[in-house]
């Protein structure tokens, strides 16, 4: 059965964003096709294929998300190649006067947007919460917050593209 589902662990393996995974990928998708089997009960009335075709994109959703938590959290390297320190343009978080420029060019970035997302922003962005911290803040889901966020920073990238 694995060979007769092989061309939808391949195509469910393939896709762009989990190339760096690579083989453990494909072996990912299998293991979940597998799985599939195992669990698949006719008596829900689901036909087979998309109930294996929704497990095995799941699970290797779940694998990238895994994976990008895990990329997130790797230190970058003290020097580049050529020598330079990545850090050197970040400023001196002590240097008032720095930090004061950075958070009035982060409030006039936010003007132009409706009070809710730039709350929303303010608190992801500045003041360091979780999106689910601020969307209880906020008084809503956590899925919400991050449509609202993501709409937010949609606006802002298309307004920084048109200046």
């Amino acid at each position: 059965m694995l060979l007769q589902y092989e061309g939808l662990c391949r195509k469910a393996a393939g896709q762009a964003h989990l190339a760096p995974l690579g083989e453990d990928a494909l072996a990912a998708a299998r293991e979940s096709f597998l799985r599939a089997v195992r669990l698949y009960d006719p008596a829900r009335g689901v036909p087979f294929p998309g109930y294996a075709k929704a497990t095995v994109y799941g699970d290797l959703r779940t694998l990238f998300k895994k994976a990008r938590r895990q990329w997130q959290r790797e230190v970058l390297p003290a020097e580049t190649e050529d020598g330079e320190d990545p850090f050197a343009a970040v400023p001196d978080p002590r240097d008032e006067t720095a930090r004061f420029e950075a958070e009035d060019a982060f409030r006039t970035m936010l003007a132009p947007l409706a009070e809710k997302p730039r709350r929303l922003l303010t608190m992801l962005y500045a003041d360091g919460l979780t999106q689910k911290e601020a969307a209880a803040r906020l008084g809503m889901s956590q899925q919400t917050a991050a449509v609202v966020k993501g709409r937010a920073l949609k606006r802002l990238r298309k307004a920084m593209q048109t200046a």
